[in-house]
């Protein structure tokens, strides 16, 4: 396994905090880990992801083997298909996306 990576896209510092412990939770259950890097993005959810943190550095940078996770995957994109294109490079990548509210892997090997 490479990093573990919790991505939390929040308008309110309540938000904020509410995904995070839903990440934390869920590595802690899944992983038994809690060396998480968290990349924390203030941003409105209509905003392509391609023009946000998630796309311009996150994405990049992912790795084979690398673990994304989100407390839903609502906060990757502004819809379905947006969603999906991200959930694709992500793949195409190596890495493997997780969804922690709803205990699953939405993305990967």
């Amino acid at each position: 396994m490479g990093k573990i990576i919790g991505y939390v896209q929040y308008e309110q510092e309540s938000d904020k905090i509410l995904q995070k412990a839903a990440i934390d939770k869920f590595v802690r259950d899944k992983f038994k880990q809690e060396n998480i890097e968290y990349i924390y993005e203030k941003v409105e959810p209509f905003i392509s992801w391609k023009n946000r943190i998630l796309g311009k550095e996150l994405l990049p940078s992912l790795e084979e083997k690398d673990v994304l996770i989100v407390s839903e995957s609502k906060r990757l994109g502004n819809s379905s298909p947006e969603i999906d294109v991200f959930l694709m490079y992500a793949t195409d990548k190596g890495a493997e996306v997780y969804e922690a509210r709803l205990d699953t892997k939405i993305s990967g090997d």
